[in-house]
């Protein structure tokens, strides 16, 4: 008997001494938190700025948003890293809804070289999402997993991969009659494809992309493209200048006509009753003021340019005036990547007011690409796409070219 008592004490003793020795052996997790000291914050652009908040994040989310500066919101356990914004206008990350990282002439490599290129100054213009709408190869997807994984720095990016059209101007990716148009939206979205692009009229460049300029596609090509998306659950964006293809695309369940030089009243209409966005890209005007100061170009085609420039400018208005939606797309590659904010300015040039540019610019952008529950605001949850700016914005709209902070999912890239 004496013996058991005295095992059971032996297996007393050495239990404790291993659940001590258990205890002692544990590391406790150091959280990592970054306060931003916000000295004017836009939480939500469209509603008014409010002064000295704290932003709390922690891993590459908000956590919180706090009255006054503080230096810890009372977690145990953790490190804070202070940023120090009490003198900034602070803001969510702007977007650009048309933009072509990885194209232009040349081959992978250069495309490749190009796309590191142009998504660092993008983001380092203050522009943390884009939605990239035309590229020359799947290169453009390569990018996009380079940024994802960390590899390259740049924006997020929503790919749509090579344009679909007509004939064989887009690198292959034709659509020609019912059964080409099928595969070729199924070879994009099988590629990778977060949006498909079609060019439901001609390039701007050329005069075939005028007021009366004809549709690119027949009824039953736009019918097969837009249910092969919408079996995938894919969105379609359709490149439009004339009137009439504008028109003809919205019959088809289409979620952004890009340009748009042309609409007429019964588009915009349409675009109101079904919720489809408005990318006019006109950031252009600038390199068409250009071209037409110079004169270098055919008497024709300065006409033609000066038809855009005169009416694309105040169609944008009347949409917007309408109750249009409309989100900022630069075409950055057609105009200079890292001055995406242009789009942002020209559109306060147009009579927007500066508070309904900046929306346009985060919230309307992240509401286009279904992600208004993660990206476009900074408010609870959502992933922190932060920006510091010197100056206010909402005075002087030209003062988005300052940005002298960049936060991309809670990862500083630019201080």
């Amino acid at each position: 008997m004496k013996n058991l008592f005295k095992l059971f004490a032996m297996f007393i003793v050495f239990s404790s001494v291993a659940f001590a020795q258990e205890d002692e052996g544990e590391e406790t997790e150091i959280k990592e938190i970054t306060i931003i000291h916000a000295g004017t914050l836009l939480a939500v652009a469209g509603n008014d700025p409010v002064q000295e908040k704290s932003i709390i994040i922690e891993d590459g989310k908000i956590k919180s948003v706090k009255d006054g500066y503080i230096d810890n919101d009372g977690t145990e356990d953790a490190e804070f890293t202070i940023i120090d914004m009490s003198d900034k206008f602070v803001m969510a990350g702007m977007m650009d809804m048309h933009v072509h990282l990885a194209s232009g002439s040349g081959n992978s490599a250069d495309y490749a070289i190009k796309g590191v290129i142009n998504s660092y100054k993008t983001l380092m213009a203050g522009f943390t999402t884009v939605r990239d709408l035309g590229a020359s190869d799947d290169t453009i997807f390569k990018l996009r997993k380079a940024i994802n994984d960390g590899d390259v720095i740049g924006p997020r990016i929503y790919a749509a991969g090579n344009i679909i059209g007509v004939g064989g101007r887009t690198n292959g990716k034709e659509c020609n009659g019912i059964e080409s148009c099928r595969k070729t939206t199924r070879d994009m979205i099988r590629g990778g494809a977060d949006w498909i692009k079609i060019y439901s009229s001609c390039s701007g460049s050329q005069l075939c992309s005028n007021e009366d300029g004809s549709p690119m596609f027949f009824d039953d090509e736009i019918t097969a493209i837009t249910e092969v998306a919408k079996k995938y659950n894919i969105k379609v964006a359709a490149h439009s200048h004339p009137r009439d293809s504008a028109l003809q695309v919205l019959k088809y369940g289409v979620k952004s006509i890009e340009h748009g030089s042309f609409i007429n009243e019964d588009a915009m209409d349409t675009m109101i009753a079904d919720d489809v966005y408005y990318v006019p890209t006109v950031s252009v005007m600038d390199m068409l003021e250009e071209v037409v100061e110079k004169g270098e170009v055919s008497e024709e085609m300065l006409i033609h340019d000066q038809s855009f420039l005169d009416n694309n400018p105040p169609k944008i208005f009347e949409a917007y005036k309408r109750g249009v939606k409309i989100a900022t797309g630069t075409d950055a590659g057609v105009v200079p990547h890292g001055k995406n904010y242009r789009e942002v300015e020209r559109f306060v040039e147009l009579g927007i007011p500066n508070s309904d540019a900046l929306k346009m610019t985060t919230v309307n952008a992240a509401d286009l690409l279904d992600k208004s529950d993660e990206i476009g605001t900074i408010e609870v949850g959502k992933k922190a796409d932060i920006i510091a700016i010197d100056g206010n914005p909402l005075e002087t709209i030209e003062d988005i070219r300052n940005v002298v902070f960049v936060m991309k999912e809670g990862t500083v890239y630019k201080d």
